[in-house]
């Protein structure tokens, strides 16, 4: 499975962790943003909700008229076997304001209370299948920079859909934390052991 990219902002984590601090005991709003580097790249974000709910809302509204590439979400929930698919949205501009044509939207029917986790792309890098451990359709290919992508969606004369940036939107939920790609997790874990191992020396 490709290495998944968040870039998250680090603003975006702060106000997400004070929305939590504040608002543990009901559903809150969450909103996060970074970049995409390459047409590979796959942001996770997990959630979780409490208890079932028919007020949730996940969408993109970052496309800007083409000046950024065009996301497509999937929705995962977790049970023992892993994530599991619950949906999956390319084009739905009829969730949030401020969307584009081509951002990404899902509201379902009713979510049962667990842990979920929604994976926020360039289309066509859609789910290969109904679990996330089968990846995406663009694992195993080459990287492409976005910023010389030529996207299904592209329009050559207007030499759009070039831009990095993501947003993603969620409604609803009860906490929501960005997922660092495996990499990333790598260089925290070694970091805090290398501060750890530098104390006992101190000490």
């Amino acid at each position: 499975m490709q290495a998944l990219s968040p870039f998250i902002r680090p603003a975006a984590i702060a106000a997400a962790a004070l929305a939590l601090s504040s608002l543990q005991a009901q559903a809150a709003n969450f909103s996060f943003d970074g970049d995409l580097a390459y047409n590979t790249d796959v942001v996770q974000v997990a959630f979780t909700l409490n208890a079932a709910s028919s007020q949730v809302r996940l969408w993109t509204d970052s496309w800007t008229d083409g000046l950024n590439f065009d996301p497509t979400l999937t929705l995962w929930i977790k049970d023992g076997s892993g994530y599991n698919l619950v949906g999956d949205n390319d084009d739905d501009h009829t969730i949030g304001p401020a969307q584009g044509f081509y951002d990404a939207g899902l509201s379902l029917a009713t979510l049962m209370a667990g842990q979920y986790l929604v994976t926020l792309g360039a289309a066509p890098n859609y789910a290969n299948g109904t679990q996330l451990s089968q990846g995406f359709a663009l694992d195993g290919s080459t990287p492409t920079l976005i910023s010389q992508w030529m996207q299904p969606s592209y329009n050559v004369n207007a030499n759009d859909q070039k831009g990095t940036f993501w947003r993603l939107n969620l409604s609803g939920v009860d906490t929501a934390t960005t997922v660092p790609e495996p990499a990333t997790a790598a260089l925290i874990l070694a970091g805090l052991s290398a501060m750890l191992l530098s104390r006992r020396r101190m000490s």
